[in-house]
């Protein structure tokens, strides 16, 4: 299995409710390919969406690497983009427009809520008629990337070694249990002090 940020565990067995769903599927996340490496699948309908992206991938990645990954795939993007912010029960924020040197190094300053608060899900997107390049980081902590260039793509993630999987699954397919990040940090700020932050 993956390295997991802290705040994002398998449930134990006393979690689950006896001779529930829940509790076979837990049974079988020993053998699950919740591995590094990434889905990817091509959008045939490009041209006539609209959505206008090539492709989708979802990427699995340590969570000590995540960070690396993401500022590498911001690379991607142009030089304005949109930040989207959420909280795990809410709608998803679309802000207003960025410069993208601005936006890195304002979410640099909460890297560790960013990559680890399971309550929080954000993403950078950019959206014309032509193109639509999204990247987004679940509240599991993996990513979900929408894009054109598909060479690009593939070349930054050789770079961390990820690889194409067959049936590659993701935590958030099996029971398991999410905690406040504060609990093993408490000089991090609570996840809607931070939502109310990134949205200033």
């Amino acid at each position: 299995m993956i390295e997991l940020p802290k705040t994002i565990r398998p449930a134990r067995l006393d979690e689950i409710p006896e001779k529930s769903v829940a509790l076979e599927r837990l049974q079988q996340i020993n053998n699950a390919k919740i591995i590094e490496g990434y889905t990817f699948k091509i959008n045939d309908n490009a041209e006539n969406n609209d959505l206008p992206y090539k492709f989708f991938s979802e990427i699995n990645i340590n969570n000590s690497r995540l960070w690396d990954l993401i500022n590498s795939l911001m690379d991607m993007l142009p030089d304005v983009s949109t930040l989207i912010i959420g909280t795990f029960d809410s709608e998803l924020s679309y802000d207003e427009n960025i410069s993208k040197s601005d936006l890195l190094k304002n979410l640099n300053k909460y890297k560790t809520e960013l990559i680890g608060d399971a309550f929080l899900e954000w993403g950078v997107i950019y959206n014309d008629n032509e193109t639509l390049i999204e990247i987004f980081i679940t509240g599991f902590k993996y990513v979900r990337f929408w894009g054109v260039d598909l060479d690009r793509f593939k070349s930054i993630l050789t770079k961390y070694d990820l690889k194409q999987i067959d049936n590659l699954e993701f935590i958030d397919e099996y029971p398991m249990v999410r905690e406040p990040l504060r609990l093993f940090d408490n000089s991090v700020m609570d996840t809607n002090e931070l939502f109310n932050e990134l949205k200033k």
